[in-house]
């Protein structure tokens, strides 16, 4: 049984502003969740109503078509990375005092990506989903881009390590870490990557790709 959206009780730090945009949170995480476990095909405004025992209806009033839900669920996937891709603290190395040289990054890239894989599947299986469906409509192609690994931080990540073409290998290592990411999902705790080594087996891919690009020695 799905869960009911929970009872919004104003008080005088609530706004009418906060708790708007607390239902259209509810309702983006469930059209990911309704994408991952049934496909966009199966995305409606009643899906999501139903999903979250809402009056019929009321994910309309918030989003008015269907694009518009796609495009609040790529919002809100993009808004949940960035707020992880802070907390795990993983800033462009700067100094060898900061210990962020290459092998370090690498390390802590893959441990985060594990964490994502671990704690939120859904949200990246929905991003592929969306991701094929809406990759020609240009419109879409930025939010897109940043739904699970940040292109500007990656951008900042081959500028520090000093790169003639950062933006070329920042594209080029967000599809490094998406396609980890997607076969993981899609072997499940395979031997390609079993569950018990997936960490060191992240670090091994991503760790080559930066050294390939970057200065083996840590960062001056």
């Amino acid at each position: 049984m799905e869960a009911a959206l929970p009872q919004l009780h104003q008080s005088p730090a609530t706004s009418a502003h906060d708790d708007k945009a607390q239902r259209r949170t509810l309702m983006t995480e469930a059209t990911t969740e309704i994408i991952a476990h049934e496909g966009l095909r199966a995305l409606t405004h009643r899906a999501v109503d139903a999903h979250l025992n809402l009056p019929t209806g009321s994910t309309s009033y918030y989003f008015r078509t269907k694009d518009e839900l796609m495009a609040g669920a790529l919002e809100y996937l993009r808004e949940r990375s960035v707020a992880d891709f802070e907390n795990a603290h993983l800033e462009a190395p700067r100094t060898v005092e900061e210990g962020m040289d290459i092998e370090h990054v690498a390390t802590r890239i893959a441990q985060y990506l594990d964490i994502q894989l671990s704690t939120r599947p859904h949200h990246i299986k929905a991003r592929v989903a969306l991701a094929l469906e809406l990759s020609e409509r240009e419109e879409f192609r930025g939010s897109i881009s940043d739904a699970l690994f940040s292109q500007s931080r990656a951008l900042e990540l081959f500028e520090a390590l000093g790169s003639t073409e950062p933006a070329k290998l920042a594209s080029g290592f967000t599809a490094l870490i998406e396609g980890l990411a997607f076969r993981s999902l899609l072997d499940g705790n395979s031997s390609l990557v079993p569950g018990c080594r997936r960490v060191d087996v992240f670090h091994e891919a991503i760790a080559s790709y930066l050294l390939g690009v970057g200065d083996p020695e840590p960062l001056d």
